[in-house]
């Protein structure tokens, strides 16, 4: 057998001594280190990496410990998205051992408190969260009939459904989120409830409450940041191209 061939045959068996040894080695080692991420884009931020890392910790034990062929990233990340805050949760180990977790967690747009002594979250895609956790967000009250389970009907939850849509056009106006801290309905009628200020806001009953807000933001940008609202016992969104305000005789 000539040196040329030996050569070759010597360098594939290395090769294949790698290929082998390497994968073998590298699942035997040990987890290096844990980065978790809490991705939060735009409501209230709910969870902690502490928090998170301490309940990864009661279940598994500590990471660091485990080899790396021992990591079972599908149970973690099942584990993960039980959570009622979590949206979904992504979980891989590299190569040098790094236990890489990412979570997304829910927006919340509003707690509701129904007249049944029930409370429960809404988030920005209408799942309902039921849980003791506190959370800084706008707050639901008053005459509200609804209980849902898991998701707002849009057909059974008319109230929750009204509550999601206001609190959804609240969030998305920085000054409005800064001057409302509740909605509040009356019989059948709605309200704003202020963050400051001893008055009400009265909200129409037809769905236009994109262009009564709209109108609410121009008399607290313009008006109200100047004058205040000391002024007023109640602010009526009602009418169309116009704002009454005014104090009960």
């Amino acid at each position: 057998m000539s040196k040329r061939i030996l050569i070759k045959a010597g360098i594939i068996v290395a090769v294949i001594v790698i290929a082998v040894a390497v994968p073998l080695l590298v699942g035997l080692s040990k987890i290096s280190n844990i980065e978790l991420k809490i991705q939060n884009t735009e409501g209230p931020k709910i969870l902690t990496e502490t928090e998170i890392l301490n309940e990864l910790s009661k279940k598994y034990g500590n990471f660091l410990t485990y080899k790396r062929n021992k990591i079972d990233t599908d149970d973690i990340k099942e584990y993960l998205e039980h959570n009622d805050f979590i949206k979904n949760a992504v979980v891989s180990v590299s190569l040098t051992g790094e236990l890489r977790i990412t979570i997304v967690q829910k927006t919340i747009i509003v707690r509701v408190y129904n007249k049944s002594n029930h409370n429960f979250y809404i988030d920005d895609e209408m799942d309902i969260i039921k849980t003791i956790k506190p959370v800084q967000c706008l707050t639901a009250i008053g005459d509200i009939k609804d209980n849902p389970v898991l998701h707002i009907d849009t057909i059974k939850n008319g109230d929750s459904k009204i509550i999601y849509d206001i609190a959804t056009l609240i969030n998305a106006d920085n000054l409005l989120k800064k001057w409302i801290s509740g909605i509040m309905k009356k019989d059948k009628n709605w309200f704003l409830i202020p963050t400051q200020g001893d008055y009400v806001i009265r909200l129409g009953d037809k769905k236009e409450w994109k262009e009564e807000l709209e109108k609410l933001h121009y008399l607290i940008n313009y008006s109200f940041e100047t004058q205040g609202w000391d002024d007023y016992e109640y602010i009526d969104l009602r009418f169309h191209n116009q704002i009454i305000c005014g104090k009960y005789k």
